[in-house]
């Protein structure tokens, strides 16, 4: 008994120094842990991390990444540290081409910040898929059904099949609100027009847009008739309408109006009135299920077109009959406003498509006539007779000036060309008064028979048929003719005797 107590106890003993003796050495577990996005575009930056473990006190590794796929453009791939560093290191690359690659830490040596002894160390790695745009859009589901589609309280026609992209339904009397269900084939896809949505008495129009994740669009269209009773039919410029007798259908209301009830045909319907316009405005719905505001005549039982314009601070109403005479610069035309077609006047000289006429009325203080609509600045102004008679006369000023700007330059080119015939002139006459005087003097110092013509000298060579033994002297200039004329002529006046001429006759 004793001998087995012995033998447990230096058996503890061994175990105790063994674990003392080899806990220095033990070998904590450090790791760096390498974290990224997982999908990117070619041609795209994107962040790459680096985090040594918290129990690290010093740390020595590389990021490994191949460079054939992948361009760093920030960040160092060795790192070093000790406590008091950030443990995490960022990194930015650029993806290159299509592919995968991996980032990881290698060369890795981690201490242990407790026993300042190496680490077992371990490293994790993130891999990032790489694909150019093409290739993720053809990834995309190209598939834009729904898997389901009805309205709560009516049935459609025909049952609905994804296939099958139109159906009728019908509500009864006084709905106003409609929900629309819908859900697509894919949960990728989106879906517009479903919902709870305002109906009117009569046909509805409901459009239900599935978008894929491609991009591909499917439209399913559900023609919801609303029953009424007794409906209104009426005819407007040849198209014909359902007079909408509830409230709360027009969404905007024009400007000084305000909602009312009024009788036609011994029915209820609701109205928009103004005291300013002392106009009155009935809704409308067309034949595709659309409500529009149009004015209405009690007295004559009939609609007219209503066209509401803004433009700067003024808010008016296109009317189509002229009360006024059409100013005389301004021809009959149409423009486009805000996608509305406009009855106007445009500039029949001068203008382009910048500057047009409307006969309207000022909503807000029911001042009719003419109004000038800018299509530059897109505002309107009250139009007045002495604003187009300042800008023609401005016109024609304008013309003015650069009428006499362009005969100002026409006169002094005229001048110009008077004068350098007058100079070519004076200087003729300056060169032949020289050649006179020179004829002149030649002529007064040689005898008749020696007297020299200068209009006999000849620019043109002097042909003349010689003997054999003969020759032909060269041709002179003109120039070189008269200096050996003043030549001779001061020779001869060297070779006069020097004497005094006297009379021998009586002084009688």
């Amino acid at each position: 008994m004793k001998n087995n107590l012995k033998k447990i106890f230096l058996g503890t003993l061994v175990i105790i120094f063994t674990f003392v003796i080899k806990l220095p050495f033990f070998k904590a577990a450090c790791s760096v842990n390498i974290s990224s996005t997982s999908n990117v575009v070619v041609g795209n930056t994107f962040k790459v991390t680096a985090t040594v473990s918290s129990d690290v006190g010093s740390w020595y590794y590389v990021l490994s990444y191949d460079p054939s796929k992948v361009q760093l453009v920030s960040g160092t791939p060795k790192v070093v540290g000790v406590i008091g560093d950030n443990k995490t290191s960022s990194y930015t690359f650029k993806a290159l081409k299509s592919g995968t690659t991996t980032f990881s830490a290698t060369n890795t040596s981690l201490a242990s910040n407790s026993t300042n002894q190496q680490c077992s160390a371990s490293s994790s790695s993130a891999t990032v898929t790489m694909k150019t745009q093409a290739e993720i859009e053809e990834s995309y589901s190209k598939n834009n059904n729904l898997s389901s589609l009805s309205i709560e309280g009516a049935e459609l026609s025909p049952s609905f099949n994804k296939d099958v992209t139109e159906y009728t339904a019908t509500l009864p009397v006084d709905t106003t609100k409609a929900k629309v269900l819908a859900t697509p084939a894919d949960s990728k896809s989106s879906i517009t027009g479903a919902g709870e949505i305002d109906v009117v008495d009569g046909l509805n129009k409901i459009e239900i847009v599935v978008t894929a994740q491609h991009g591909e669009k499917k439209t399913y269209v559900i023609n919801l008739t609303v029953e009424e009773l007794d409906p209104i039919n009426v005819k407007v410029n040849g198209k014909n309408y359902t007079i909408v007798r509830k409230s709360g259908i027009v969404q905007d209301i024009p400007t000084g109006f305000t909602e009312t009830k009024i009788k036609i045909q011994d029915q209820d319907i609701t109205a928009y009135k103004s005291s300013i316009t002392k106009l009155t405005l009935v809704a409308l719905k067309d034949e595709e299920g659309e409500v529009s505001l149009f004015i209405y005549n009690s007295s004559n039982k009939e609609f007219k077109s209503f066209k509401e314009v803004k433009g700067s601070s003024l808010d008016l109403i296109i009317l189509n009959d002229v009360q006024e005479k059409i100013p005389d610069d301004f021809e009959k035309t149409n423009f486009n406003y805000n996608d509305i077609k406009v009855n106007g006047y445009k500039f029949k000289e001068y203008g382009s498509n910048r500057y047009f006429l409307v006969y309207a009325q000022n909503l807000e203080n029911g001042d009719t006539g003419f109004y000038l609509y800018d299509n530059k600045d897109k505002t309107f102004q009250k139009y007045y007779d002495d604003i187009i008679n300042f800008k023609n006369e401005r016109i024609k000023i304008r013309e003015y000036i650069i009428l006499g700007l362009l005969g100002l330059l026409g006169f002094i080119i005229l001048i110009k060309i008077f004068k350098s015939f007058s100079s070519k002139e004076k200087k003729i006459k300056k060169y032949q008064k020289k050649i006179d005087k020179l004829k002149l003097k030649i002529n007064n110092d040689y005898d008749e028979e020696d007297s020299y013509d200068i209009e006999k000298v000849d620019e043109k060579p002097y042909i003349k048929q010689v003997e054999e033994d003969e020759y032909v002297l060269p041709k002179k200039s003109r120039k070189e003719k008269l200096r050996e004329l003043e030549e001779a002529k001061k020779k001869i006046d060297k070779s006069k005797s020097s004497f005094r001429r006297v009379s021998l006759e009586d002084e009688d």
